[in-house]
């Protein structure tokens, strides 16, 4: 008798090599080559303010110049602060300090005029003693 050799499928093949090729794609597709894996940054944990807003020790000007002078110095640079921004306390603070330096650079009124008049009264002038306030009230 004569035995018949029963003839394999292609079937089981050609679906193993189908299996090979949809995950290799699906990997390449997943992972690109080009890219290191790199971790994920993590976020910055700010400190967040629940407390209530204080503001130093109420300073008063100098009184150098006239009081309607230093009224009016005070009274234009906190309106010039957004009130969002910086509290009414901490706005008046900073303002005083900063009419007080000028009393301190100009001691007359006349002077701090005239500084203003003639250009001597520069920005740098007004950003320097800005920055001194601003580390005298934040304690810097």
């Amino acid at each position: 008798m004569s035995r018949r050799r029963r003839r394999l499928s292609a079937l089981p093949i050609v679906f193993a090599i189908a299996l090979l090729i949809v995950g290799t794609i699906a990997t390449t597709l997943a992972l690109p080559a080009s890219a290191p894996a790199t971790p994920e940054p993590s976020p910055v944990d700010l400190p967040t303010f629940t407390g209530t807003v204080t503001a130093p020790p109420t300073e008063t000007p100098s009184g150098r110049y006239p009081a309607t002078a230093e009224s009016s110095l005070v009274g234009s640079c906190v309106a010039g602060i957004d009130p969002n921004t910086v509290p009414g306390p901490i706005a008046q603070a900073f303002c005083v300090c900063t009419v007080n330096k000028y009393e301190q650079l100009y001691p007359s009124y006349d002077d701090f005029q005239r500084a203003s008049g003639s250009g001597a009264f520069t920005d740098k002038v007004k950003t320097d003693v800005a920055n001194q306030c601003a580390r005298q009230i934040v304690g810097g």
